[in-house]
């Protein structure tokens, strides 16, 4: 049997206030909504160790490599780079922040920026290492650069994993030289259809498709993002909200349609527990030990997922593709320059 998680209790990393109100317990974590300046985050939460050694599953690094190799994102990466090179036109040292496989740094270095990369997961940084770029294991807190290194700093999908992302910022700042510029994205809890799922689901039945304990360990609105920004001595220039790619959104509809339709939203007790588990040897059975699931609950069970699907594609199709035309998307891109 594995050992229990070791979880601690946290404030508000953006105000330091310690009230926060319960939003949804998820996967047996509690996120919580700072009542002074409403930002989300999981509290309690796995202690560093545990947080850290996710990254490290197989499963994981798989990801990664698949994204690295699937030429389906550069669009994506090279509309960021433009917008990167319209703001500081002039090439230099970048650095990517939570690189993973490298699909940033490539089109980057493509360009002719000078790129360096660092992330927490050794297995991702091997294979960024093995493709010629400049990587390594480290992390804002401890990463060996001189201050000022760096033109552009980039932390795509990376800062609500971070324990203390107003920390991570301050060191940004200290990183980038005079006039140097960073760009952010990040999943945007405020946007339409978050807001929307929220109340038609996290409401009345305890389920709610975007958060991601213990991944995401906080979730900000463009509102707390500008304002951690700003706190941490950057000025706003380029603020906007995307959309999380369809199918993602779907997918995480659905898990939370079918946890409402079977009714396990509200088990708020239910231990948490950290991806790779099962990986690292502590799961609770195999295919031969575990007790077998009678014939009418296996066919209930795939009712209640199509019932899910069905209802996870009409409402992400409809909501999600328009909200960004509004402002409101279910992510964000956010550019600020250091502050003199």
């Amino acid at each position: 049997m594995a050992a229990p998680l070791s979880l601690e209790s946290v404030a508000c990393d953006l105000c330091n206030h310690d009230d926060a109100e319960l939003l949804v317990v998820k996967l047996g974590f509690h996120v919580v909504r700072c009542r002074n300046c409403s930002l989300v985050y999981v509290n309690p939460r796995p202690k560093l160790e545990a947080l850290s050694a996710q990254y490290e599953v197989g499963s994981f690094f798989e990801h990664q490599v698949t994204r690295a190799n699937d030429e389906s994102w550069r669009p994506e990466a090279q509309a960021r780079l433009e917008l990167i090179n319209r703001l500081h036109p002039t090439r230099g040292a970048l650095l990517d922040v939570g690189c993973s496989a490298g699909w940033f740094m490539s089109v980057a270095q493509e360009a002719g920026w000078k790129v360096s990369g660092i992330d927490v997961s050794a297995p991702a940084i091997g294979y960024s290492k093995s493709r010629g770029f400049d990587a390594k294991v480290a992390t804002l807190d401890d990463h060996g650069f001189a201050p000022g290194s760096f033109d552009v700093i980039t932390m795509f999908d990376c800062i609500e994993h971070m324990p203390s992302p107003m920390r991570a910022l301050q060191a940004v700042r200290t990183l980038l030289a005079p006039g140097g510029i960073v760009m952010i994205t990040t999943p945007n809890v405020d946007g339409f259809f978050p807001r929307l799922t929220y109340r038609i689901l996290a409401r009345p039945f305890g389920a709610w498709d975007h958060p991601g304990p213990p991944g995401h360990i906080y979730q900000f609105g463009m509102r707390t993002m500008s304002a951690a920004l700003e706190r941490s001595g950057f000025a706003v220039i380029d603020g906007r909200t995307t959309q999380i790619p369809l199918d993602f959104s779907v997918g995480a509809l659905e898990d939370s349609i079918v946890d409402a339709l079977k009714g396990t939203g509200r088990r708020g007790t239910v231990a948490p527990a950290m991806p790779g588990a099962a990986e690292s040897g502590t799961a609770t059975g195999t295919a031969s030990t575990r007790p077998r699931v009678p014939t009418p609950v296996r066919v209930m069970r795939r009712l209640v997922r199509g019932v899910g699907g069905v209802v996870a594609w009409v409402i992400a199709g409809s909501v999600s593709p328009t909200s960004q035309l509004f402002g409101k998307g279910d992510s964000m891109l956010i550019v600020a320059r250091a502050a003199a």
